[in-house]
């Protein structure tokens, strides 16, 4: 498995040379963040097992909303639960503007 990160890695000097003037500072604390997901620089906490009192090191994800790493069970388990919510009906998307404007003149 490919893991996110080390895309980061490979390509992170050559999308900052292009899009540095664009890139917002959250956007940049995003890639560094998850750029050391589940790397040897994230941090680390102690796991062991109950039976065999093996103890090992495990590198900390990231936890960013974006990463796909430590949200995609997250964003599946959500889509899948809004599934369950449907009704038997087509559904449409509607899309409106209120002015502020305007619509304080109307009330």
């Amino acid at each position: 498995m490919i893991l996110f990160s080390s895309i980061i890695q490979q390509f992170e000097r050559d999308f900052l040379a292009e899009y540095a003037d664009r890139i917002l500072p959250a956007h940049r604390k995003a890639l560094k963040t998850m750029k050391i997901c589940r790397t040897q620089h994230s941090p680390r906490m102690l796991a062991s097992c109950s039976q065999c009192e093996h103890h090992t090191y495990v590198p900390h994800s990231c936890g960013h909303r974006n990463c796909p790493h430590c949200q995609a069970h997250e964003s599946q388990q959500w889509l899948e639960r809004q599934l369950k919510k449907q009704v038997p009906a087509d559904y449409f998307l509607v899309t409106f503007t209120v002015l502020l404007g305007y619509a304080k003149d109307l009330f």
